[in-house]
């Protein structure tokens, strides 16, 4: 939260991308965080005129500090452009969900786009695949993918968010204009 009020304080980086942006220097401007979805709101709360935001979405999100349940409604609300990333959390839901079914998971929300990570030409194409067989999952899919993992959540799983076991970690916040 710091960095949040560093951000809006007189002379903070806030004001370089509103000016960037009226001098159109970018077109859109957004932010990014993996730490709290606390400090996402915050950064929401300050500011009401991002164009797009970046949050970490997995089936197990809901289960511990959910960004799923906290951000994405209000982003939704706004008409936010939506980006989502660590699909499979770093492959760690791997052990008890197959790749299509992160996949689908977060597609299945209310997002605009996916960052993937891959290593080969065949996860590539493994991606490219699930996605052209795409199909939205139901309330009730969405529901049992979650409860298949809820006994990975916590920081050991997503170790990109703050640790409540053993007190917060950083919440650093990038902003990027685009």
């Amino acid at each position: 939260m710091e960095e949040v009020a560093q951000i809006f304080a007189p002379g903070g980086a806030i004001e370089a991308f509103v000016a960037a942006k009226k001098a159109g220097k970018c077109r859109f401007m957004g932010f990014t965080g993996h730490h709290d979805p606390q400090v996402h709101l915050a950064m929401l709360k300050n500011y009401d005129k991002y164009d797009t935001i970046l949050m970490p979405l997995n089936p197990a999100d809901p289960s511990y500090l959910s960004f799923e349940k906290n951000v994405l409604p209000v982003a939704v609300e706004r008409g936010m452009g939506i980006q989502a990333m660590k699909s499979t959390a770093n492959s760690k839901l791997l052990q008890a969900l197959a790749l299509k079914d992160c996949l689908t998971y977060v597609l299945s929300l209310p997002i605009h786009c996916l960052a993937l990570g891959c290593t080969t030409i065949g996860q590539i194409e493994d991606d490219v695949r699930i996605a052209q067989q795409f199909k939205p999952l139901d309330e009730k899919q969405l529901a049992d993918l979650r409860q298949k993992v809820v006994q990975l959540k916590g920081p050991q799983l997503e170790d990109w968010k703050v640790d409540t076991e053993r007190g917060a970690a950083s919440t650093h916040q990038d902003g990027y204009c685009a």
